[in-house]
């Protein structure tokens, strides 16, 4: 058991990442996370010589192969998506990343313990997510930096915005959301034509849940 607020020091240093008890939103990971525990022990009985980074230690030895817990939006930005889905461009943005850095010789240095010592020791317990680093960044305290990012979330819960994955809002309700502190909005697959609920929050990544494998809609009133 455990509560949707808590977060391991790996998350908190990528900054956007999810508790891993944070189950039923968009974006979560919570049920992929506990679902693929048993996978990783089945891995480790059958394969011994897996390096489980980085609860096997921070640096693998030369050779070795390595299972990594790795967040795809701290590299599929950097690349153009092209005709690919946002899962296969999550997954092509992980895997380009991990060849350039290793052509480039970065790759070990994600691999290094971050500082300090105590923090080290608590992701070795927890888990590191590679490429995250110690501590936090900062920030800003400007008053200009908060309200552009108000801006920016009052832009997608207008209506008529549309995400990159061609959700439209249509209307604002007053159905409270299952997310803190949250309305459901209408929304509307432009591809299918599907309508379904979501938090305000999950609007800019929603994916349609008839034909774009998102996540169900919240329930509401569709008239």
């Amino acid at each position: 058991m455990g509560e949707r607020t808590w977060r391991r020091l790996t998350e908190e240093a990528t900054g956007s990442a999810k508790s891993v008890f944070h189950f039923d939103v968009q974006g979560s990971v919570a049920k992929s996370t506990h679902s693929g525990i048993p996978w990783l022990r089945a891995l480790r009985r059958m394969r011994p010589a897996l390096h489980f980074w980085p609860f096997d230690g921070w640096m693998p030895a030369p050779g070795t192969s390595v299972v990594v817990e790795a967040y795809p939006r701290l590299w599929s930005a950097t690349y153009p998506r092209d005709a690919r889905t946002p899962d296969q461009h999550d997954a092509y943005a992980i895997a380009r990343w991990l060849q350039e850095a290793d052509r480039s010789g970065d790759l070990a240095g994600a691999f290094a313990a971050p500082a300090p010592e105590p923090v080290a020791m608590t992701g070795q317990v927890e888990g590191w997510i590679l490429g995250a680093t110690w501590p936090p960044a900062k920030k800003s305290k400007s008053k200009r930096k908060p309200s552009m990012q108000r801006a920016a979330t009052a832009r997608t819960t207008r209506p008529g915005f549309v995400n990159r994955n061609e959700q439209e809002v249509l209307r604002k309700t007053d159905l409270p959301g299952n997310d803190y502190n949250q309305l459901v909005y209408l929304l509307r697959c432009r591809r299918c034509g599907e309508r379904y609920g979501a938090n305000g929050s999950d609007i800019f990544q929603r994916r349609c849940p008839a034909c774009g494998a998102g996540r169900p809609g919240l329930p509401m009133d569709h008239t």
